[in-house]
């Protein structure tokens, strides 16, 4: 049976619940949505048997609890979800279990944030040039075409290859292609009507599905003694990166959320706002943790973070401000006297002894 969040609250089994998202942040606005994250633990039937269940969510994805043995493995790698769990404000506590007073911050936190919080940062700077490309480079029309990517070779330069077929009158389904050698993506032209007997060449691509066009060049059976009327060259790889990026960018048209989208258009400046706003806090928070160990959930910098997300900044001014801020978390992470890595060991202790404490006092209600 599939565990909901209201069996959790039913058996009584939430150990932390808490704010999260914009809330938890201080970042909130009227609009925003309320996002509670938590941790849980299952009954020993559920441990010990074959229905192990990590992690309960809402429909929307916006309640998220975690069983107590992912939100400790969580902590052992350093995920920012977890460590903004471990150092929830306490104004966005609704409810902590006295046995998670076991774990300490010093034995968690380490130089592994780096790469965590600072790297994913990183990651959604990438995605924010990734925006900024697909909003200002938009791709229109119909799928590329193999054709597009092929070119004739000339004595001086080369030509696109339907542009030569249209000038020299002749027909693409009736060219026939073989492999010239030792040059890729080079093909021997033939035509059919050079031919004394009649041949049914294959053309340059298979054209039998429309519903799945070929990807590739289509060669064909060339007689004996048949000259060649040019050289060919196509670009495959060029071809598909293109049809890989139309295909990203339908995906990327269908799935983005429409109100962050006309935000993104009203402000001018390219980025996904709300996506920026969030990159920064995560900087801050790495830096926050290099320096002190312990990163301020609560932002002391809404006002900055705000003006971010409502777009007030030109693009580049925050590439640039990201890049200056990455150097300094760097720089910072090098000299910090946090442990390299998080205290395994320790983690798995505290998470043996929290669920053995946890089902013996269960036992004795």
């Amino acid at each position: 049976m599939t565990l909901s969040i209201a069996d959790l609250k039913q058996q009584n089994l939430i150990v932390l619940d808490t704010l999260s998202g914009s809330r938890a942040y201080g970042l909130d606005t009227p609009q925003s949505d309320t996002d509670l994250r938590g941790v849980f633990i299952l009954p020993a039937e559920r441990y010990f048997g074959f229905t192990y269940t990590e992690q309960v969510c809402s429909e929307r994805n916006d309640h998220v609890y975690y069983e107590l043995g992912k939100y400790m493995k969580l902590l052992a790698k350093n995920n920012p979800s977890s460590i903004e769990l471990l150092f929830a404000p306490q104004e966005s506590i609704f409810y902590r279990h006295p046995l998670l007073a076991m774990i300490r911050p010093d034995c968690v936190v380490s130089r592994l944030c780096r790469d965590s919080f600072a790297g994913y940062a990183l990651s959604q700077v990438k995605r924010a040039k990734g925006l900024n490309k697909k909003i200002f480079n938009p791709i229109t029309g119909d799928p590329p075409c193999p054709l597009d990517y092929c070119h004739i070779i000339g004595s001086d330069q080369t030509y696109p290859a339907e542009t030569w077929l249209t000038r020299q009158h002749l027909q693409a389904e009736r060219c026939g292609l073989s492999v010239l050698p030792h040059v890729q993506g080079g093909y021997w032209l033939f035509y059919a009507d050079d031919c004394q007997e009649p041949i049914r060449f294959n053309g340059l691509f298979r054209t039998d599905n429309p519903a799945a066009p070929s990807q590739d060049v289509c060669l064909s059976s060339i007689p004996k003694g048949l000259k060649p009327r040019a050289w060919l060259v196509f670009n495959k790889d060029g071809y598909a990166r293109s049809l890989r990026d139309y295909h990203a960018y339908r995906q990327w048209e269908q799935e983005r959320n429409p109100a962050r989208y006309q935000g993104t258009l009203a402000h001018g400046n390219g980025y996904d706002a709300k996506n920026m706003m969030h990159t920064f806090r995560l900087l801050r928070m790495a830096q926050e943790i290099a320096t002190s160990g312990q990163p301020l959930v609560r932002r002391p910098d809404r006002a900055e973070l705000l003006a971010i997300k409502s777009g007030q900044f030109d693009y580049d001014l925050l590439m640039a401000k990201a890049a200056a801020e990455l150097a300094a978390i760097d720089a910072s992470f090098a000299t910090s006297t946090l442990p390299a890595s998080p205290d395994s060991g320790q983690i798995e202790g505290w998470a043996v002894a929290i669920r053995k404490a946890w089902y013996a006092e269960r036992a004795c209600a």
